[in-house]
This record gives C-alpha cells, sequence and structure tokens, in this order.
C-alpha cells in the first residue's frame, strides 16, 4: 500500500515539475500542462479545498518549485542552441495528451452551439496574443516601495491566474505588462523584498481564479472543457516555430515524437 503511495506521489511530483517548467517559458501554459497531464480538475479543486488538500498541493507545487529551479538552469540553453525542437517537444507533449482531454471532456454525442462558439472564441484568443501582441524587454525593477509593491503584487496576481488557465502563459503576460525582467531578476538574484510581494501576489491570484474555475467546471463542465479544448489547440499552432531545415528537421522530428511519449505516458488514464 505504502509502495503504490509513493508510486503516485512520485508521479504528481513529475507533473509538478512539468507546470513549473511551463511557468518559466513565454508562450507555453502551465495550466494546459496541468491539463494533458490529467490533474487541472484536482488541482483547482484542492486549491479551493486547501486544507483538506494539503498534501496534494504540498507534492504539486513541490515538484513545480522544482521545475522551476531546474528549469532555470536548463531551459535558457535549450532555447538558446534548440529552439525549434523544443518548441517541437513541448507541441509533442500537448498532443500525446489530448486524447485524454477529449476523454475528461465528455464532449462527444453532446455538442451544443454554445461549445462550438467556446472553442472558436478561445482558440482564437491564443492565437491572436501571439500573433497580434508584440511584447517587448523592459528594465528590471530592482528597489522596493509601497507604491512598487502594489504593482508587483497585482502583476503577481495576473501571471498567476494565467498560469492556471489552460492556453495562456503567466511568463508571456508579464512580458506584455513589462514586468518579465523584474520577476526574472528578483529570482536570479534572490530580491527578497520584491520575491516576496510577487509570491504574496501570486497566492492571492490562484485562489482567486481556482475558485472561480472550480465553479465553472462544477456547474458548466462540457462548456468549460470546450473552451480549454479551444485554448489547449490553439496553443499549439502559438508554439509553431517554423518548418525545420537541413539536419534540424530529423531533430525535430525526434523531439516531436519524444513529446509525444512522454505527454502519453505522464497522462492520468486510470
Amino acid at each position: 500500500m505504502n509502495t503504490k503511495s509513493n508510486k503516485m506521489d512520485l508521479n504528481l511530483l513529475w507533473k509538478g515539475a512539468l507546470f513549473g517548467v511551463a511557468n518559466i517559458i513565454p508562450g507555453v501554459s502551465g495550466g494546459t500542462i496541468a491539463v494533458i497531464t490529467g490533474v487541472y480538475d484536482d488541482f483547482m479543486d484542492a486549491i479551493s479545498h486547501f486544507i483538506k488538500q494539503w498534501k496534494f498541493l504540498l507534492v504539486y507545487l513541490g515538484g513545480a518549485m522544482l521545475g522551476i529551479l531546474l528549469g532555470s538552469f536548463t531551459l535558457e540553453a535549450l532555447f538558446e542552441n534548440w529552439p525549434g525542437p523544443t518548441l517541437f517537444c513541448f507541441m509533442g507533449f500537448i498532443l500525446g495528451g489530448i486524447p485524454l482531454l477529449w476523454k475528461r471532456s465528455d464532449l462527444k454525442g453532446k455538442i451544443k452551439p454554445s461549445w462550438i462558439m467556446g472553442f472558436v472564441i478561445s482558440f482564437t484568443l491564443v492565437i491572436a496574443m501571439k500573433f497580434l501582441l508584440n511584447p517587448s524587454e523592459s528594465t528590471a525593477i530592482t528597489q522596493w516601495t509601497p507604491q512598487i509593491a502594489v504593482i508587483i503584487f497585482c502583476a503577481g496576481a495576473a501571471a498567476a491566474s494565467a498560469m492556471v488557465i489552460p492556453g495562456v502563459s503567466g511568463s508571456f503576460l508579464l512580458l506584455l505588462i513589462g514586468m518579465y525582467t523584474t520577476f526574472v531578476g528578483a529570482v536570479t538574484h534572490m530580491n527578497f523584498p520584491i520575491l516576496i510581494t510577487a509570491a504574496a501576489g501570486v497566492v492571492v491570484g490562484i485562489l482567486f481564479t481556482a475558485k472561480i474555475m472550480g465553479v465553472l467546471l462544477a456547474k458548466f463542465h462540457h462548456g468549460t472543457y470546450a473552451v480549454i479544448m479551444g485554448l489547449v489547440l490553439g496553443s499549439l499552432i502559438a508554439l509553431w516555430p517554423g518548418i525545420p531545415r537541413g539536419w534540424m528537421i530529423p531533430v525535430s522530428a525526434a523531439a516531436l515524437l519524444f513529446g509525444l511519449w512522454g505527454g502519453y505516458k505522464l497522462g492520468d488514464r486510470e
């Protein structure tokens, strides 16, 4: 019994690590990873009932922190040297989890016009965010003042809200509002006043958004999943790095297949 429990905790830890890695990559959605790995509903429920579900949150968010720490050291090098294959790997991972997403949506044979509209709108929104918005780098904020604290808190809350919505990237949102370099710089240089303020905003943002998503999933399960399907499938097009050339073709294909395998294996198919 303990062996089975330990195996489940390890599996949840890895899924949390992937959630953490995704949230530090602009354009990649942590919420999408949570959906693909089959823990999204449980994650939303655990946040809404964090006292009863503390163990789930401890393991999952512990994995997320591990993913953020490890990802900070490796992803920069991967995107600098292998940007295309890295994105193809994430695309494969998402594709590998689509069957699970379809199964959990329970949409088969129950399609309504309103669900189709929700799918189309969310699908279009993700693509528009990628191709119509043009975020630029900003100067990192390093000094803490009460006025700046309010801005950082609100930015953290907004980014956290985006983190738990499938198809929406919290890091990309930080880029849009000009706070990405501030948050990354605070982590890199261990600027604790800014980190603590940002963390407080993140907690509030996650709790608020999870509560809303929990209600939507409970009362409008099919319609909510139709929107989630649009966000997830739209993110595939948003992540598309272009057609590879030369020797990058087999490398990108291998990365895509590896992602497909990972997405399929990590999905919760009980």
